[in-house]
């Protein structure tokens, strides 16, 4: 490869041509078209040229802003303004400065997010109109739903800018055969006249070089101020020209500028927009002479014969005589140049990027800003940028445009404004949960709890039914509410509560949305109390941020992109109220929280030590040491969707030309079609692999639900998948290493010397590494038994039972305050239960009132939650309705509802387990069994086994009649999900119903003869069985050897849940899924040191 300080032949007869040379300059990737632009640039001013006599011309303002850098640093001369402009910053200063001649109001731009708006807005109006009888002027195809999508709107935006691109009228369009390109003709006359409505003359970016090319051919020099002395440009990536800037450049060179464009059509990236080979040949043709760079400039070998292989692929519907054929290398040279990864998952595959990345800047010396990462698609670098930032690699996501309004951040403290403008007591609580929830609330989840809890057991003891939710609200509306919680959570809640006030009256006296945000912002504290500003800037830039040893590098990365994006927040409210002031934060907040289309400001800032994430479309320009290309799968990367289809965009420019030349149209078939996005995405292929100078990794997945893409084919055969990717190259992962081997190594050398970078890497307060915060190393806090049976009991609730014979230590966690999760189908329960106790007749109207009445006291997730929930409550009361009417049908009567009964059983173990009332003056050695009862109630002979609801007769035996006139029968109410698949057999052993049969027959249940038990059921309203909207499960009494059986298994339990340790059984609860449940196990088994 060529020293890139000398200039190849090729390149020093364009940079010593002369000064009003125009043509082209082509050239395969890495030849140095741009290395010789800048040096022509520096050679014109040496000759004497004026700094303003020579410009620079690019298509984006991110290569301009590279350019201009590039520019700056080889010339070294003071400039009276920028020698490199994007065409947009160029076609805005030529327009502005006719109109301020002119005498006219200066324009003003239309960002992209602006014009999706009026557009949105428009055809909003449309569905209005159609939806009141006017007739639609929008074909059936295009009904409102489609025209309310995203998809349409971005659709319509390029055929609109295309039809300025190539001079069509609203006119031209309503001519058409085509009916939706005559509805966008008329749509189009609509989106005008808002426009010109406007307060400013806006203009949007194809309006501006249409109106700049008009202007070069037309205006005098005094028009054009300092543009009038232009007399040489250059323009960088011209492959990247639509038909706007190819008639810019033809109304340079009619008033006599010299124009020379470099470029490589094998990389053009603008199809979609009408930037094609085929326009780069017509701007090749229009100025005349042709350069051809074909000598290796940047890269190493086998990445040029890479880059040249993938090229021979492309058709050839442009210029082609800058190819040139691969050259094989010697990999010995350039071992690891180009290799591939195929993984077998997502996770692995993002495993292996963070360890190369850190390969290379470890190992190979390269800095984390000369690396890049490059995938198909904004989605996959938003994807790449988290993941990567949680394995701890410094990255930016450059070019990608995000809109404001998808920005966690961003939405949270435009969400609390929105808030604060709402009225009090009209604010929904569940975004008010939401929004303390947020950082700039100060309340986690469990915070959260806390206090509505807090508040909801305030209100039950003053007697009130209120909801927490509801209570939340008006005590952040109302400061006197939360007085009475002295809690840190209730001083955070009102702390948020006095900002919204502030805010509020802030709005109400006129200020802007600027100053509402900065309320929100200057009144957020951190948990810690200090300003949430000062606690954020200490997290980015403290100790730690981009990978260091304390590990903060994802906090530090999370917390910098936060930062940067209430910057571009603040920013976008300045520029709001700048540009319409009439305009309140009412409107703003429309824009930012509705808006689909990014701000043009909202990208990530430039950082030193930070790998850089990009798509192609934003790597022209650039070139990077080491490149990862990411995330090459089939069906992404080729992406041979057809695009344009519902306005047929694609046929617009040969539609014109041939009407305007008398031509025919080309009929193209789905093939041609699908062919030519083909090789528009190899040439974002070969674009992405020339950003790289000396490496290059591509990477895919291959596993159940996506395959890598045939683009491997190019490639060498992909690294084995090995153990030496297990581990990435982080302070964690190392730690991780040596406490494998300290665990499990049986080499006492190993293990020291492990142990001694355990000590320095503790001492370095890396996290993990200190032995005293591994799980199990720390003693014991109490080795005394839960329960000291010496001079106490032990209560067992029949309810638990179950849950301690299935894990001890689940149990006892729960038992001690750990089970903090409350779920919906608890609540419920609950509420049916109540129901069911005050309308004992099953009366569905009035056990729906209690329904209505107690459903506020549950909260949901979301809205679609709460229905779907409530649905289910209604049908439980619908079946439990059913099946108290069975029991009225059957003559059955209640004898006892929600009774509740208390018994002992001494814990002697040479005596046999026996039931007797609780002594209160000798509670040592016996378990307390305790509980209510849902329903005890009682049949005449023969009556009561609801056969119906038990199954086929096979399956189950009728109910003893009992030693008495009446059949008592305990009834237990089941309405979770988990009892669905109980049956008659699973019930025989069911604890619950066995310890309230004791109760009945120990005659603990008032109005209920012992003599006439025949047994306890369960009724399953969440199941139904046949023709029957319950089921039951029925458990007979029991007999001497099952009531024995029985006892035991409560002594036992009774004995457990006093002692001072508890067993996992880990089979049981955590593996166990035959009963179609998945349970949350709230602690693992794992080894004393964690490997």
């Amino acid at each position: 490869m060529p020293d890139a300080s000398a200039p190849t032949p090729a390149q020093a007869a364009v940079i010593d041509a002369p000064a009003n040379a125009v043509g082209t300059v082509i050239g395969a990737p890495g030849t140095g078209k741009t290395h010789a632009l800048v040096e022509r640039v520096a050679a014109l001013l040496e000759r004497g040229l004026a700094p303003e006599q020579v410009l620079a011309l690019t298509p984006s303002r991110q290569a301009a802003t590279a350019l201009r850098d590039r520019i700056g640093v080889r010339v070294r001369v003071a400039t009276p303004g920028p020698m490199a402009r994007s065409l947009g910053s160029f076609a805005f200063q030529l327009v502005r400065g006719a109109m301020v001649h002119a005498g006219l109001e200066p324009p003003a731009l239309l960002t992209g997010a602006d014009q999706d708006r009026i557009i949105a807005d428009l055809l909003a109006g449309d569905a209005e109109d159609e939806r009141e009888g006017i007739r639609s002027r929008w074909p059936e195809s295009l009904g409102a739903t489609v025209r309310a999508s995203r998809a349409f709107r971005s659709e319509l935006r390029a055929f609109l800018a295309e039809c300025t691109e190539l001079g069509l009228t609203p006119a031209d369009l309503e001519t058409s055969e085509r009916p939706a390109w005559r509805a966008v003709g008329s749509f189009a006359r609509s989106y005008r006249r808002v426009l010109d409505r406007a307060r400013s003359a806006h203009r949007d970016a194809a309006d501006l070089l249409a109106e700049a090319a008009t202007t070069l051919r037309g205006a005098a020099p005094d028009e054009l101020g300092a543009l009038s002395r232009l007399s040489t440009v250059l323009i960088d990536d011209a492959q990247e020209l639509t038909a706007g800037g190819v008639a810019l450049v033809a109304a340079l060179r009619a008033r006599g500028v010299a124009v020379l464009a470099f470029g490589d059509p094998d990389i053009s990236s603008g199809a979609f927009r009408g930037a094609g080979p085929e326009l780069f040949a017509e701007l090749v043709g229009m100025l005349g002479d042709v350069h051809v760079l074909d000598e290796p400039h940047r890269q190493d070998p086998p990445l040029t014969a890479l880059t040249r292989t993938v090229v021979q692929t492309i058709g050839a519907s442009g210029r082609v005589e800058h190819r040139r054929a691969p050259i094989a290398s010697d990999a010995a040279d350039h071992p690891g140049a180009v290799q591939a990864y195929i993984a077998p998952s997502p996770h692995e595959e993002h495993d292996l990027i963070a360890r190369t990345l850190r390969e290379w800047h470890l190992l190979q010396g390269v800095r984390w800003e000369r690396m890049a990462v490059i995938a198909h698609d904004t989605r996959q670098v938003a994807a790449l940028e988290a993941e990567l930032a949680a394995r701890e690699v410094p990255t930016r996501a450059a070019g990608v445009q995000r809109p404001l309004g998808s920005e966690t951040v961003v939405r949270d403290i435009v969400g609390i404004v929105r808030l604060a403008l709402t009225e009090p007591a009209e604010r929904d609580p569940q975004l008010l949960a939401e929004a303390l929830r947020t950082p700039f609330g100060g309340l986690d989840g469990v915070g959260l709890r806390r206090l509505r809890a807090r508040l909801r057991h305030l209100e039950l003891e003053a007697g009130g039914s209120a909801p927490a939710r509801l209570l939340l609200r008006d005590g952040i509306a109302e400061p006197a509410q939360l007085a009475r919680v002295d809690t840190a959570e209730a001083r955070t809640a009102d702390r948020f509560g006095t900002v919204l006030r502030e805010v509020r009256e802030g709005w109400q006296r006129g200020e802007t949305i600027h100053e509402l945000l900065w309320r929100v912002w200057d009144g957020s504290r951190a948990p810690d109390g200090r300003r949430l500003a000062v606690a954020w800037r200490e997290i980015a830039d403290g100790p730690g941020s981009g990978g260091s040893a304390r590990g903060s590098g994802a906090a530090g990365t999370e917390t910098a992109r936060a930062l940067d994006a209430l910057v571009a927040l603040f920013d976008a409210a300045k520029r709001s109220v700048e540009r319409a002031p009439e305009k309140g934060p009412e409107a703003f907040i429309h824009d930012i929280l509705d808006s689909e289309v990014p701000e043009d400001s909202l990208s990530a800032p430039e950082r030193p030590g930070t790998v850089t994430l990009m798509t192609p479309a934003t790597a022209l320009g650039t070139e990077f040491d080491a490149v990862v290309i990411a995330g090459v799968q089939d069906g992404v990367w080729p992406n041979v969707r057809l695009r344009g289809g519902l306005l047929e965009t694609w046929r617009l420019a040969e539609a014109t030309g041939a009407a305007r030349s008398g031509e025919p149209e080309h009929v193209h078939s789905t093939l041609d079609r699908r062919r030519a996005a083909l090789h528009d995405e190899l040439r974002l292929f070969v674009r992405a692999a020339s950003r790289a100078r000396h490496r290059l990794l591509v990477t895919a997945v291959d596993d159940d639900d996506q395959s890598p893409s045939a683009f491997f084919g190019f490639l060498p055969d992909p690294l084995p998948v090995d153990e030496r990717h297990a581990h990435p190259l982080t302070l964690r992962g190392l730690v991780a290493r040596h406490r494998r081997v300290l665990t499990t190594s049986a080499d006492p050398a190993a293990r020291a010397a492990v142990a001694g970078q355990l000590r320095l890497l503790a001492e370095a307060e890396v996290p993990g590494a200190d032995p005293g915060e591994w799980f199990g190393v720390r003693p014991v806090s109490d080795s005394g038994p839960l329960e000291d049976l010496e001079t106490g009991s032990v209560r067992v609730s029949p309810s638990r039972l179950e849950a301690f014979e299935t894990c001890g230590v689940n149990w006892a966690i729960a038992a001690l305050g750990g089970d903090t999760s409350s779920s919906p189908s608890a609540g419920i329960g609950t509420i049916v239960h109540a129901a069911m106790e005050r309308v004992p007749d099953g009366d569905r109207e009035r056990m729906r009132a209690v329904l209505d009445e107690r459903w506020g006291e549950l909260d949901f997730e979301a809205p679609w939650m709460a229905a779907k929930e409530r649905r289910r409550a209604e049908q439980y009361l619908d079946s439990l309705h059913d099946y108290l009417a069975a029991v009225q049908r059957d003559e059955g009567r209640l004898l006892s509802a929600e009774g509740t009964f208390r018994f002992a059983i001494e814990l002697d173990p040479d005596a046999q387990p026996r039931t007797h009332p609780v002594d209160p003056e000798r509670p040592a050695g016996q378990v307390v069994v305790s509980g209510a009862i849902d329903r005890v109630e009682a049949y005449p002979p023969g009556a009561g086994d609801h056969a119906e609801a038990r199954g086929p007769a096979r399956n189950w035996a009728p109910m003893s009649a009992g030693a008495a006139e009446e059949r008592v029968v305990v009834v237990d109410l089941k309405t979770g999900k988990s009892e669905t698949n109980v049956t008659e057999d699973k019930v025989r052993e069911h604890a619950q119903l066995a310890a309230y049969q004791l109760a009945v027959e120990e005659g603990l249940v008032p109005g209920a003869d012992p003599d006439g038990l025949a047994g306890a059921r369960l009724v399953i309203v969440s199941k139904t069985i046949g023709r029957s909207t319950y089921r039951v499960a029925h458990q007979h009494r029991l007999e001497d050897e099952a009531r024995e059986r029985f006892l035991d298994r409560v002594v036992e339990a009774g004995r457990g849940m006093a002692a001072s340790s508890f067993t996992a059984q880990v089979e049981a609860h955590c593996a166990d899924t035959s009963a179609n449940r998945v349970e949350i196990c709230r602690i693992h088994t794992i080894p004393a040191v964690s490997a």
